[in-house]
């Protein structure tokens, strides 16, 4: 079984827009700075972002068993 975990922002967390069962989902992290702040804060302290620091390609988007986008 595959599991995800999601990081909602403070609207959708709390169910906003028509999304009631994040709303009732566990929390694993409640973090009360909103993520464009830690955004921001992240940018200011490295200056730049290397997409190679993130990108792991390691899921993909399938319907019926098949791949979405190849």
């Amino acid at each position: 079984m595959l599991t995800m975990s999601t990081v909602p922002y403070n609207y959708r967390q709390s169910g906003g827009g028509n999304f009631p069962h994040i709303a009732t989902a566990p929390v694993l992290v409640n973090q009360t700075t909103e993520i464009r702040q830690l955004l921001i804060d992240y940018l200011t302290t490295e200056g730049t972002i290397d997409p190679a620091d993130f990108f792991v390609e390691n899921w993909q988007l399938t319907r019926a068993g098949e791949p979405v986008f190849n």
